[in-house]
């Protein structure tokens, strides 16, 4: 059997715009790797990593939660008009209100000066409106758009950048403000595009306080459980720095950044699994469901697993060349992600396929199981190995995770919830 029976042909559409996306993000990474001091770096990780786990719970928690809740509506009911937008975004706006009056502790407990904790929070902010802008996007299957606004952040930001090298001599402060006017510059340019297709009819909407309630309600597991594994970030960086070292935290957001780069395609399969996952001919078949994961995993498994190798031994050529001598030590941390990266390929249908069961609370409990892995490996192992510590306890509790969900989309059956 082909691998396109397996894939979504949508999927090609997602991986363009997605490769177009981390190309840019590699020329941001090597350039700031470059520019900034090690401490610098290690403030820019505390920055980076605080504003996406701002933009994971506030953002694509909600996100993943509107993709599901809206696709099976939209399947079932072709008049059903999106008020969940609405909704989406003023819980956003809550968390932002909250992180600010909170953002001097924030700055304490990670060690970084207060103006950066209020970049983070803002950037993270804004990213998170945007998420929930691309999730309107592809809840209709509008991949191109959703990749548009991706691609549209990443070249603003990378323009941002070469000005503020240009006029700033690329000083740290100079490179937060290039976050944040990029996020800001890709929200007005999603919503722009959102009310164009508003405007042309191809898109209705409108305010319905009852069916945000019943998408609350029908979805509070699963926000929370998007909670939980945005958490696993966060908690790496925090624990690094409050048991590790400055160097350390550099070195192991330097790994997380070329880390990112391998899971190149993982954004786009979990993209079109979502929503293919989320039809209603796939959340009423619990042997559809399983009989893709098997097919998955067969056609996967190679693949993946070569250009994981490749990865591997490819870092210890590449890693000098773009990043100097400075961060030779982040090279071992990165060949054990690339574990984990290789894990995630594997078994990326599992969250999707767990999801289509309706066991929300189930896989909540999943991710709470294997954040206490994360926390605990980090705790142990970050006095003895520093940010090697990190990536083992990273990569055992993220493969913990995929597993466990796996043998639930095996061993449990759907359960039934009603829309409307």
């Amino acid at each position: 059997m082909k691998i396109k029976q397996v894939i979504p042909r949508d999927f090609s559409v997602v991986t363009m715009f997605n490769m177009a996306a981390r190309a840019l993000q590699l020329v941001v990474t090597v350039a700031l790797v470059r520019i900034l001091s090690v401490e610098d770096y290690a403030s820019y990780t505390v920055f980076f990593t605080t504003s996406s786990t701002i933009l994971g719970i506030a953002g694509q928690s909600i996100a993943l939660a509107y993709v599901r809740y809206n696709t099976e509506r939209m399947t079932k009911d072709r008049a059903y008009r999106d008020s969940l937008i609405f909704i989406s975004h003023a819980i956003n706006v809550a968390c932002l209100v909250l992180l600010l009056v909170g953002s001097y502790p924030m700055a304490e407990a990670m060690g970084v000066a207060h103006p950066v904790m209020l970049a983070a929070i803002v950037y993270g902010f804004l990213l998170g409106t945007v998420q929930l802008n691309i999730a309107f996007f592809q809840s209709r299957e509008l991949y191109a758009k959703s990749g548009v606004v991706e691609n549209a952040k990443q070249l603003t930001l990378l323009a941002c950048i070469a000005l503020a090298v240009v006029l700033a001599a690329g000083s740290l402060e100079s490179i937060l403000a290039s976050y944040c006017f990029s996020g800001l510059a890709c929200f007005v340019i999603s919503l722009t595009m959102i009310g164009k297709l508003v405007r042309h009819g191809d898109a209705a909407i409108a305010v319905d306080f009852k069916a945000g309630r019943e998408f609350l309600a029908v979805s509070a597991w699963l926000i929370l459980y998007s909670v939980a594994t945005q958490l696993y970030n966060q908690a790496n960086i925090t624990m690094l720095a409050s048991f590790g070292s400055t160097q350390a935290v550099a070195e192991f957001g330097v790994a997380s950044k070329y880390f990112n780069m391998v899971l190149l395609f993982l954004p786009s399969i979990k993209t079109v699994l979502r929503v293919r996952m989320s039809k209603a001919e796939m959340t009423e078949s619990t042997e559809k469901q399983r009989e893709f994961a098997i097919k998955w995993f067969k056609k996967t498994t190679v693949p993946f697993g070569a250009l994981v190798a490749i990865c591997c031994v490819g870092a210890q050529l590449v890693f000098p060349v773009l990043n100097g001598d400075g961060y030779d030590a982040s090279i071992p941390m990165f060949q054990i992600l690339c574990i984990n990266a290789f894990s995630a390929y594997v078994f990326a249908p599992a969250s999707a396929l767990i999801m289509s069961l309706n066991r929300y609370g189930l896989q909540f409990a999943i991710a709470l199981i294997s954040l206490a892995i994360n926390l605990v490996g980090n705790y142990l192992l970050i006095p003895l190995y520093g940010g090697i510590g990190t990536s083992i306890a990273t990569t055992i509790s993220q493969i913990a995770l995929n597993v466990m969900m796996t043998v639930v989309v095996f061993r449990v059956g759907a359960k039934s919830i009603k829309l409307g």
